[in-house]
């Protein structure tokens, strides 16, 4: 690159000139930088089993919008600071406002729209009765089909029976908890367990975002390089 330099207008010109490229140099490797450590987020997320809803809570943005600077800076971000932080450091879970247990759904609960479970007064309201709570060693256990993790006792209901058109439980009918009747369903002898009740719950370090940051950072004069060329 060849410049012809004549008097002080034609310098500041020159200056001005270069500034402005250097500044779009730089902006494009912070970008393509904020892209790459979005996506090494979002594929360590995938990677550790957490799930393609909680990998799009990663967002990313480049500082000025839509302009190039000397100064440009990215942002990272996650609409789930709370559980990306939780699985970034390792976290116990406690019951809130003095309760005794956390209830942990089981995948007999039914799912809203977006995609959590009822939790236990919205399951109660939905059968329209109280959930009987057992320890591991009641009775009811020996009668179940759901399969059981490890709890201090469990909640759920007998006297269900699987609707057909959906696959899901609901109330049996009088003649089908009648074992003399041709209605009659055996499934309504089984105890549903729908929530297993536990103390508090231990979750895993899964996350290592210091090594994501110190890999981006890494990766960084190779982006700027690539542009400057």
């Amino acid at each position: 690159m060849r410049h012809s330099v004549g008097g002080r207008d034609s310098l500041d010109g020159l200056e001005r000139g270069l500034e402005d490229e250097i500044a779009g140099f730089m902006t494009a490797a912070i970008k393509d930088g904020a892209d790459e450590l979005k996506e090494d987020w979002r594929d360590a997320i995938l990677d550790a089993g957490l799930g393609q809803k909680l990998a799009l809570t990663i967002r990313n943005e480049v500082y000025p919008r839509a302009q190039a600077s000397l100064d440009a800076a990215a942002l990272i971000w996650t609409k789930a600071p709370g559980i990306i932080e939780s699985y970034g450091l390792g976290a116990t879970i406690r019951p809130a406002n003095g309760g005794r247990y956390l209830w942990i759904p089981t995948d007999e609960v039914l799912k809203k729209r977006n995609g959590r479970a009822l939790d236990p007064q919205e399951v109660e309201a939905r059968f329209g009765r109280k959930m009987v709570v057992i320890n591991p060693g009641h009775w009811r256990t020996k009668t179940t089909t759901t399969a059981m993790k490890r709890g201090v006792a469990y909640a759920g209901f007998d006297g269900l029976v699987i609707r057909k058109s959906s696959g899901r439980w609901r109330n049996a009918t009088p003649n089908q908890l009648n074992k003399g009747h041709r209605s009659y369903r055996e499934t309504t002898r089984q105890f549903v367990i729908m929530f297993t009740l536990v103390p508090m719950v231990k979750k895993k370090k899964l996350l290592d975002l210091d090594a994501i940051r110190a890999a981006s950072e890494a990766r960084f004069p190779n982006l700027l390089n690539k542009h400057w060329r």
